[in-house]
């Protein structure tokens, strides 16, 4: 694809306390091999970004700023805020503590031309920022996402997508807004494009909330919301994946309960040391215990 037909990608940032982190979210934009792309950045703390990154000598045309007028009223209301100063053709996600590989919009942005969105292999890195899972270890070619793949890897995706089937945007929820908004996506779009690689650099922190001592908490309120939206037909969802969905949350509701028990015995630290050792609650022997609880 030549600079001459490169479509504008607009990449939609939401930040809250992300001084420490945004600097190198938005090198690994400036890095990248595609050049037609603007940043949205919706500060959700009242912080001036652009001034931030300025003080980092980063100060490029193609970033712009807006505020939510709130602080810390959550991802999906920052990010529908950015997308009203967004004027790209195209749009894409970036959180604030993460990051791209330099060629990540070249690989996604044909793809979703052609699919009508794209998303990739996100790679998972740990706290010692080593790149340690990605959701589709067994892939090694463009495949079409089905609705299992959104819901089983409890790993985010960033999804690369043609401005009509943005929908109404993000659904405010305390947890996995962007499974619900990659859900819709899914069942606007019909195929959406799984590149194989892990193009999007996804960071665990100490202060992410599968890191947190209140994520058993934080994941009830969300699955409950969550499946009274289901139950309400509230989300733009064909049947089949409003099915598959309330199935997973349901299931993801049981999985938090038992997880909550690993916490109180001491079988585990966090949320995220719990998914990896029962392959993110999908292991044979753990079935048993999750068939035990009632919700």
């Amino acid at each position: 694809m030549s600079k001459n037909t490169q479509p504008k990608v607009s990449i939609i940032i939401p930040a809250y306390r992300a001084e420490n982190t945004i600097t190198l979210a938005v090198k690994s934009l400036v890095h990248q091999t595609y050049t037609n792309w603007e940043a949205a950045i919706a500060s959700d703390d009242g912080v001036d970004y652009l001034l931030t990154l300025s003080n980092k000598g980063i100060r490029d045309l193609r970033l712009k700023q807006t505020f939510t007028g709130n602080c810390g009223s959550g991802e999906a209301v920052a990010r529908n805020a950015a997308i009203e100063i967004s004027t790209g053709e195209i749009i894409a996600n970036l959180d604030a503590d993460d990051g791209y590989e330099p060629n990540r919009l070249a690989e996604l942005v044909p793809l979703a031309m052609e699919y009508g969105a794209a998303i990739d292999n996100t790679g998972v890195y740990n706290t010692k920022l080593v790149l340690y899972k990605r959701p589709f270890s067994d892939r090694a070619k463009v495949t079409l996402a089905t609705p299992d793949d959104i819901l089983k890897p409890r790993v985010p995706f960033f999804p690369v997508f043609r401005r009509e089937f943005l929908g109404t945007g993000w659904t405010k929820v305390p947890f996995a807004a962007d499974v619900l908004f990659n859900l819709e996506l899914l069942s606007r779009v019909e195929k959406v494009a799984v590149h194989p690689q892990p193009l999007y650099q996804y960071y665990k922190r100490e202060n992410s909330i599968t890191q947190s001592a209140t994520a058993f908490d934080t994941a009830e309120r969300a699955y409950k919301q969550i499946l009274a939206l289901l139950e309400a037909g509230e989300l733009d969802l064909t049947l089949a994946i409003r099915t598959a969905a309330k199935e997973e949350f349901s299931q993801n509701l049981r999985l938090n309960r038992v997880f909550r028990q690993y916490m109180q015995s001491g079988r585990c630290q966090n949320l995220e040391e719990f998914l990896d050792l029962t392959d993110n609650g999908h292991a044979d022997w753990l079935q048993p215990e999750l068939e035990s609880i009632t919700v």
